[in-house]
Formats: C-alpha cells, sequence, structure tokens
C-alpha cells in the first residue's frame, strides 16, 4: 500500500480469521451485527451485498434529507440502551450496563420518599449513559431512532420495577 501521510495516519492494517478481524474493529468502536455487510457469504466476503447496503443506506438518506424526520442510526454504539424485547435487544452492552447501574441506585431509588424523588434518581442515571455517549435508541421501520429524555427516563424507572419485581419474585 502506497498512501499519503494523511491516509496512512487513518488506515490500519489488519491480519488473521474472520472473527478475530471482527473482534478487532469492534475494538475500534466498529459494531458488526449479524446483517451487517462486512459479514461473510459462503466463506468469502461480498463486496456485492456491501454494495447492496450502500444503495439502500444512500436511499434512506435522501428519503430523511427531504423531510423533517429524524436521521436514522445504522448501528447502535457500545453504551447505547436498545429498546425492545429480544434476547438481542436484552444482551446490548449498552442494556447490560443500564441494569448494573440500576442495581447500584437501586436502594436509593427504594428509599426515596416520593415519585419526584424517583424521576431525579432515573433522571441520573440517564444523564450518566449520555455523559459516557451513550443514546436511548429504539427500533423503526428503517433504523434506530434516538428517544427523548422522558421516554428515556420511563425505561430506567422501568428497569427499576423489574429489578425489585425479579427480587421480590
Amino acid at each position: 500500500f502506497f498512501m499519503d501521510r494523511r491516509g496512512r495516519t487513518r488506515s490500519r492494517v489488519h491480519f488473521g480469521n474472520e472473527k478475530h478481524l471482527l473482534f478487532q474493529l469492534q475494538t475500534y468502536g466498529i459494531p458488526i451485527p449479524d446483517d451487517s455487510p462486512l459479514r461473510q457469504v459462503n466463506g468469502a466476503f461480498s463486496s456485492a451485498s456491501h454494495r447492496e447496503w450502500l444503495q439502500i443506506r444512500e436511499a434512506l438518506e435522501m428519503k430523511v434529507a427531504g423531510t423533517d424526520e429524524m436521521p436514522k442510526t445504522l448501528f447502535p454504539h457500545r453504551f447505547d440502551v436498545l429498546f425492545g424485547r429480544s434476547t438481542k435487544v436484552r444482551s446490548h452492552t449498552g442494556n447490560l450496563r443500564a441494569m448494573h447501574l440500576v442495581n447500584l441506585w437501586q436502594v436509593r431509588y427504594d428509599g426515596a420518599p416520593n415519585r419526584a424523588r424517583k424521576a431525579e434518581i432515573s433522571e441520573r442515571i440517564v444523564g450518566i449513559i449520555h455523559e459516557s455517549q451513550g443514546r436511548f435508541l429504539k427500533w423503526e421501520e428503517t433504523g434506530w431512532v434516538e428517544v427523548d429524555d422522558d421516554t428515556a427516563r420511563d425505561k430506567i424507572a422501568h428497569y427499576f420495577r423489574n429489578q425489585r419485581r425479579t427480587k421480590t419474585g
């Protein structure tokens, strides 16, 4: 490879099998879901699926550009909290981290004297997640969309109620 100085600072060559390469990409914060165009097809990387994926993304972006619609997020990041009921959503790193934060704050939440104090605790956890560049995302037809802070706070309050139910049940 012959690249200019700028290209060299932005590129890194990786060697190894698929599993190792995908892990390396993830350590740089690049998520690789099962339906990613970077996945192998019949043992080889498919540029056709990558081109198809690019065409779909461009069409979606053009559609969004002509409307007031919120832009969609293609892949959730590591600290994002996802809305949904699937095992994949529940086991996402951001959801597991949110549950851990709920566990840390559970005693204070249960001891809160009123709903306003409980809402403050939920807002604090939402703030902690936002501070680490985490977002609260909900799946819509064409991609993940960030929800407002009130909906995010409700999600955290739901985690608190669910955690209490799990411990007592």
